[in-house]
């Protein structure tokens, strides 16, 4: 959690303790001390929860910053900065969810609890509606990951299915979220149906 208010830092941590499970947070209050501990780090942490306004950097340059060093982790801004261009750039970008700092404490838990599950989180701004041209970028892989998904398998039978890890599963469900413009599975279920997938199975 990369955050420069220790009251805020202290209340965020809090709330993480109600997550289910074991949960180990590391706190830093710039942006230097944060690439520093994910360079010590043997693994990437499973969340980065990060502020858009430290004492180092500013804006959307951090994220850039950790996706491009970084790309697998998955980082979440916190923000009290939620106007909607901001929150679609933290999405077109890369980030798996946005959470404003506004949020009500139990809709925080509950929205960092479904990006931890592979979701996305994004506040409700207005979008145009998917379309051919968005179904038309996912990849041959991406798409028997979605039709898979129409057919209700969990991520772990996927990853049998196809042979690849679980995490893997999970890193072309986030893509796959961001082209289609959804934040979960349900969603994408239900924009599979409407575009009409093609019904093949995974090799």
């Amino acid at each position: 959690m990369a955050d420069d208010h220790p009251l805020f830092r202290s209340a965020i941590n809090h709330l993480l303790q109600r997550l289910e499970g074991e949960t180990t947070v590391s706190e830093v209050e710039d942006f230097k001390s944060l690439l520093n501990l994910l360079e010590s780090l043997k693994s990437l942490p499973s969340l980065v929860l990060l502020d858009l306004k430290l004492p180092d950097i500013q804006g959307i340059d951090s994220l850039l910053v950790l996706k491009k060093q970084f790309p697998a982790l998955p980082v979440v801004i916190v923000s009290a900065y939620d106007e909607q261009k901001i929150v679609q750039n933290a999405k077109q970008y890369g980030a798996s969810g946005f959470i404003p700092k506004s949020l009500e404490m139990p809709e925080m838990i509950q929205a960092i609890a479904q990006i931890l599950e592979g979701d996305l989180w994004f506040p409700q701004v207005s979008e145009d509606n998917v379309s051919a041209i968005a179904f038309n970028e996912l990849t041959t892989t991406q798409l028997k990951v979605l039709t898979l998904l129409r057919e209700g398998k969990p991520s772990k039978e996927m990853a049998d299915l196809m042979n690849i890890t679980e995490a893997t599963i999970k890193a072309h469900l986030t893509v796959i979220f961001r082209k289609l413009r959804v934040n979960n599975r349900t969603q994408a279920v239900i924009v599979a149906k409407q575009l009409d997938l093609p019904g093949f199975l995974a090799d």
